[in-house]
């Protein structure tokens, strides 16, 4: 085996950088569900399909990830179905080339430590969680080492990009739906 560390993304536009994953690091992207319908008395949460726009968008959206973490093994969503049907989006972005399997740690009212617990006992080292706020932003800040401070949730359709390595995990993007969908 090489010691070389693996390419994670293709040469980014600005400079020709690319960045790198090392063999011990892994790349975690967190994004939120796409624009839900509204809660009724007469349907339960976890039955909320996403609107017309929020599939629309999440089309959009899911091309510009795939142009952004093309090499993507896995996704994982939160078994409510505006997730799944987020997760479906995102595997039509990566045409059909990536799994998608429900994780109930990404449940709404899911423990972020479970969630990293989960994610470091599996083999994938490229992989998108789709969950729900404010969940997503305190995984994110748990998995960084910060105190969540409420003021920061991602929009839905958007989205955390993290690296995590053997010296902890950096917070190396974060892209709003509108930046995504504008990608191409």
């Amino acid at each position: 085996m090489s010691d070389e560390p693996e390419k994670l993304m293709d040469e980014e536009e600005d400079g020709g950088r690319e960045a790198l994953l090392a063999r011990d690091e892994r790349f975690v992207v967190l994004i939120r569900h796409g624009i839900a319908e509204e809660p009724t008395a007469e349907k339960i949460d976890a039955d909320r399909s996403l609107t017309t726009e929020g599939h629309a968008k999440m089309k959009q959206i899911a091309r510009g990830l795939a142009q952004i973490f093309p090499r993507v093994v896995s996704i994982y969503s939160s078994p409510l179905v505006r997730c799944v049907q987020t997760g479906l989006w995102l595997t039509k972005g990566y045409r059909k080339k990536v799994t998608l399997t429900t994780l109930p740690a990404l449940r709404p009212d899911g423990d972020p430590a479970e969630v990293i617990e989960v994610v470091r006992n599996l083999p994938d080292r490229r992989l998108i969680l789709i969950g729900h706020e404010p969940n997503l932003s305190d995984t994110m800040a748990q998995w960084i080492g910060v105190p969540h401070v409420r003021a920061l949730e991602l929009k839905k359709g958007g989205c955390y990009g993290l690296r995590i390595g053997p010296r902890g995990t950096t917070l190396e993007w974060v892209l709003s739906p509108r930046i995504l969908r504008r990608i191409e």
